[in-house]
């Protein structure tokens, strides 16, 4: 996180609390609603803690509201779980942003390797991957799109490739 750049552009409380809405979520589904995101920052509260209304939240995300108080943007920090600093520095929320994309690769290829694992559970797939060790990049596209038709034909869904992760040096 140290070696990340801050970011250039400033960014409105508005367009910070969107990202978060937008990115944070449970896997399967999509972001929270405002009702969500305050009911579970109710019910998550001890006594003393900020809460904030479904309202807040809406204002507070389209910009209605520019200037929210200190309670409110711990409120939806701590939900969020980033620092209250998040709303307010440009370099914090640069770096927790880009936090959360690491995160969210490194979820990927997990799920990638998992995908890979099931497929490795079946006896003839790993069969067939074995005897592929060898062949010529060329012979490995030809036999792609044979295995690619045979799945339309199955009425399979499409597999998209996962992305390689290019270090920058």
């Amino acid at each position: 996180m140290g070696d990340q750049a801050p970011t250039t552009e400033p960014r409105t409380i508005a367009q910070k609390l969107d990202y978060l809405i937008r990115e944070i979520h449970p896997k399967g589904r999509g972001p929270f609603t405002y009702q969500e995101i305050a009911d579970q920052i109710r019910q998550r509260a001890n006594e003393g803690d900020p809460t904030v209304s479904h309202g807040t939240v809406q204002a507070i995300r389209t910009g209605k509201v520019t200037n929210p108080g200190v309670d409110s943007l711990r409120a939806l920090a701590a939900f969020f779980g980033v620092p209250t600093a998040y709303f307010l520095d440009d370099t914090v929320s640069g770096a927790v942003e880009a936090r959360i994309r690491e995160i969210k690769q490194s979820a990927e290829q997990a799920d990638a390797g998992d995908e890979l694992a099931d497929a490795l559970q079946d006896r003839e797939v790993r069969a067939v991957a074995f005897r592929l060790s060898g062949l010529s990049a060329k012979s490995l596209r030809g036999i792609k799109g044979i295995v690619e038709g045979f799945r339309q034909a199955e009425g399979l869904p499409e597999v998209k490739p996962q992305r390689t992760r290019r270090r920058r040096g």
